[in-house]
């Protein structure tokens, strides 16, 4: 090996240092919107052609079994951009190493409103309790309902059918739809310097 190779071989980051740069972050964090974004179509008017080319039986509902998944998705790439954000910021490693998606937004200097913190606890927690396992490490039936109350809390909204009364409506409120998480993707995503 000549002394200029050997020099070079040397002085190059290594492949750990190359894979940490900030564009791998924020690729993958792209990936995995982009297999968000399959997952939503998937479930949507070609949901039965779907489920039939990938052998399951008629009946088989695309959107009943990807939709946990897609919230999983989701919430695994709305924490890989807001770290790609902070890495790029070089910041302190232990910012990068938490998965609570409040505390990233807020590492980013960016105010949390209370609607905002339950839209990504539930993104989180989807990541947790819904994507994966059937149950997280620890469960608990408390964590379990506080995780539905949760869940029913961003998934839906009430309908006004009246005077109030013992019975309440509610309709999906639309707040996880491909446009509208894609939207709040972008919002992080513009943080991100690209130049």
């Amino acid at each position: 090996m000549d002394d200029e190779y050997a020099g070079w071989l040397a002085s190059r980051p290594s492949l750990v240092e190359h894979r940490s740069h900030p564009n791998h972050w924020f690729n993958r964090a792209a990936d995995l919107k982009a297999s968000a974004g399959a997952l939503w179509h998937s479930m949507g008017p070609q949901d039965a052609s779907i489920a039939q080319e990938l052998g399951y039986g008629s009946g088989y509902s695309m959107k009943v079994a990807c939709w946990p998944a897609y919230h999983m998705l989701c919430g695994l790439s709305l924490e890989l951009i807001m770290k790609a954000v902070l890495v790029q910021r070089v910041t302190p490693q232990r910012q990068v190493e938490i998965h609570f998606l409040h505390k990233l937004h807020q590492a980013l200097g960016l105010s949390l409103d209370d609607e905002r913190k339950q839209l990504l606890d539930f993104y989180e927690a989807s990541v947790v309790w819904a994507g994966r396992y059937p149950t997280p490490r620890n469960p608990t039936d408390e964590k379990l309902l506080s995780h539905y109350s949760l869940e029913s809390s961003v998934l839906t909204k009430p309908i006004l059918t009246g005077p109030p009364g013992t019975l309440q409506f509610r309709a999906s409120s639309d707040t996880t739809d491909w446009g509208n998480f894609s939207k709040l993707w972008c919002e992080y995503a513009k943080l991100f310097d690209h130049t």
